[in-house]
């Protein structure tokens, strides 16, 4: 079984019904958690670090953004522990703290790949993305 078709078989936990009161914490933390992937320049730098660990000057050149646009991004996803850093004399690592969310940005990525018929390409390198992870 591929990667994609297994991400599309995972069971969906409900939450609870009726206690909406009780869920706006939920809520509000999920909606900053998925705000972590509102933004192209963000996956561009999971995508680089999904798999092992980097430095800031690899990502830079990964993703083609600026030293200082990586830096700002890459601080935000780490005051939001998605990646941890450590520092090896002058020279900063980044890797994914959190699996889970390389699997989520996995599986949204199959799933808008799967809505992109025009584009083709862009499509299957979705796809190709998604089963690496």
């Amino acid at each position: 079984m591929d990667n994609a078709t297994s991400l599309k078989s995972v069971p969906v936990p409900v939450l609870p019904l009726g206690d909406d009161e009780g869920l706006e914490p939920v809520f509000a933390a999920v909606a900053k958690y998925f705000g972590l992937l509102s933004d192209p320049t963000r996956l561009k730098i999971l995508h680089t670090i999904c798999r092992s660990e980097h430095h800031v000057s690899a990502i830079v050149a990964a993703t083609g953004a600026s030293q200082t646009n990586v830096s700002r991004h890459l601080s935000l996803l780490h005051q939001a522990a998605v990646v941890t850093r450590r520092k090896v004399r002058n020279t900063v690592f980044y890797k994914v703290a959190d699996p889970m969310f390389v699997d989520v940005c996995s599986m949204v990525c199959v799933q808008m790949a799967n809505r992109i018929d025009a584009h083709k390409s862009l499509r299957e390198e979705l796809l190709a993305f998604a089963s690496q992870h």
